[in-house]
């Protein structure tokens, strides 16, 4: 059934809080913020808390959100275990025995995917609905690597975001720039600007920079790799749970699960709204049961904080922060080119006090330091635009991106004496030609700059006696500058890409004579295709498709 028009759903799924917007291609200036959650009876706001808890003895019946009872015991930040393998990261998210991070994201999309699939029905009814395509959007962050982002697509695909529906990826801090760009205001950004976009979330800090080549339609182009880092604000509240347990001691462990997840959460209302004033020297965080326990700093129920005590809490992920920030702008200077902005997006691209540290260092370099309005869902509304630009005529935009790492294809060349080296070498057994193993070729170089649905081929060959497929070929991936010819260590698998001609003719091979034994040659090409944020890795014989996978990846 042809549909006559459109909807598409922006998923921010965010360390911390997550968010859903939606717009139509009847209205596409109209875009809405999904609110309405799920609730235990407290007061809800634009995003839901990334946190889930499953009944007692449950892994399949939770309750997610605001719905989580104060007395549960909820998993939070559990988004992070897609990418960290980092024992600290891993310690701080237990998770229910015999789940992994990949069960408890799919089990929280699908209650997003849920909500948000109501939220429509009930706003559009069903006469629109029944005719109306739903297509959805979900970010990740620029920073992770192949195998979470991955991970994160298959959680979607799982959680129902790919049943009659489109599902597509973009990279956080690109949603937000088109966001911001295309709706700043009193021309903050120009044709021919530099900007660095910083997305601060709760787990990650993305960054990438933009030349500004057209507002309307928007193109942009990378002027720089982007970076990023796991720097975000929920790195400060784990430094304030470490600094409650150090002051209460003993005190603490005696405090119930949800006493303690109430002082963390009452902590982020303060930590949210601070910002360095002199004349505010105390910082008070309410801690319910407790009256007071004057040697850990609690007086008629709050736990007491200096104004160091707060600037010791954020320091040292705000110093990280502003370290990747003035690389990103080094990197730009050092082509002898200028910055003029630096952009704040992202849930803690609104903390008071992160921005006060940006205008200050951005004053010393002649930058502007923007803090768009609506900087927490810049991201989740620029996911909608780009969605729908492919349905609005003039109004697709062209982001033409840095490649974040090399990708390539590991191989076997004929030996070439002196290039390659002799513990690579064997004797090809059909051919009897010298070779060399483990050699890679490269598709894609660091810091390439490249355009959406570019397509990049490479020709090559296999000699078979008989085809005992399916053929497989992978692709992997170097973060050093300058990648080996060779596999390595610095050389990381990526994906697999499997390859079914068992419905080809041998007529349709290459056919040569070795020792008067006959053999085949199959001479095919391997193709990348790029959009944002997916790639299709396909191998092409004789202009037909024999096998792709589609895996998403840093650009």
């Amino acid at each position: 059934m042809a549909h006559p028009h459109k909807i598409v759903v922006g998923l921010d799924f965010g360390t911390t809080y997550s968010a859903l917007a939606w717009a139509s291609t009847n209205l596409p200036g109209q875009i809405n913020l999904i609110g309405n959650w799920p609730s235990a009876g407290i007061l809800t706001h634009h995003s839901a808390p990334t946190e889930i808890a499953y009944h007692q003895g449950s892994t399949t019946d939770f309750s997610w959100g605001y719905d989580i009872p104060r007395t549960a015991r909820r998993l939070k930040w559990f988004k992070l275990l897609l990418e960290s393998n980092d024992e600290h990261v891993q310690s701080g998210t237990p998770l229910p025995a015999g789940m992994t991070a990949m069960d408890i994201t799919r089990d929280f999309l699908s209650a997003l995917y849920q909500h948000a699939i109501g939220t429509l029905w009930r706003q559009n009814g069903q006469a629109v609905m029944s005719m109306t395509k739903v297509d959805f959007v979900l970010t990740v962050p620029a920073v992770w690597s192949d195998t979470a982002k991955q991970r994160t697509r298959e959680a979607a695909i799982a959680a129902g975001m790919s049943n009659e529906h489109n599902l597509s990826l973009l990279s956080e801090p690109e949603a937000a720039a088109i966001y911001t760009i295309k709706n700043q205001d009193r021309n903050a950004i120009n044709v021919h600007d530099r900007i660095v976009v910083c997305d601060a979330g709760g787990g990650t800090v993305d960054l990438i920079s933009y030349t500004v080549i057209s507002i309307n339609p928007l193109k942009v182009t990378e002027c720089a790799v982007g970076t990023g880092d796991f720097c975000g604000s929920t790195y400060i509240d784990r430094n304030f749970e470490v600094l409650l347990q150090q002051r209460m001691g003993h005190h603490y462990k005696n405090l119930r699960v949800e006493t303690q997840q109430r002082i963390i959460k009452n902590f982020e209302e303060v930590k949210c709204a601070f910002r360095d004033k002199p004349d505010q020297s105390v910082y008070h965080v309410n801690v319910p049961t407790i009256d007071s326990i004057p040697e850990a700093g609690i007086f008629g129920g709050e736990f007491q904080l200096t104004r160091e005590e707060m600037k010791q809490l954020f320091d040292p992920v705000v110093d990280q922060i502003m370290i990747l920030i003035n690389s990103q702008v080094q990197s730009i200077c050092s082509e002898g080119n200028q910055v003029n902005s630096v952009l704040l997006v992202g849930g803690f691209g609104e903390s008071p006090y992160l921005f006060q540290r940006l205008e200050t260092w951005c004053r010393q370099w002649g930058i502007s330091a923007i803090s768009p309005h609506g900087a927490a869902t810049a991201v989740v509304k620029g996911a909608v635009l780009r969605g729908l630009e492919p349905s609005i005529p003039f109004q697709m935009s062209t982001v033409v991106r840095r490649v974040r790492r090399h990708y390539g294809t590991p191989m076997s060349t004929p030996f070439i004496q002196g290039r390659h080296s002799e513990r690579d070498a064997y004797s090809d057994p059909i051919t009897g030609r010298k070779m060399a193993r483990n050699q890679v070729a490269w598709f894609l170089q660091k810091g390439e700059p490249i355009a959406d649905d570019r397509r990049i081929t490479r020709n090559f060959c296999r000699s078979f006696k008989k085809y005992s497929g399916p053929w497989i070929d992978s692709m992997v991936a170097c973060d050093l500058d300058r990648p080996p010819s060779r596999v390595t260590r610095d050389v990381k698998h990526v994906c697999n890409i499997t390859a079914d001609l068992s419905s080809v003719s041998k007529s349709c091979y290459e056919k040569k004579w070795k020792n008067w034994r006959k053999y085949y040659i199959a001479r095919y090409n391997l193709d990348l295709t790029i959009s944002s944020g997916d790639m299709k890795f396909e191998l092409i014989f004789k202009g037909a498709s024999f096998g792709s996978i589609s895996v998403d990846f840093d650009l």
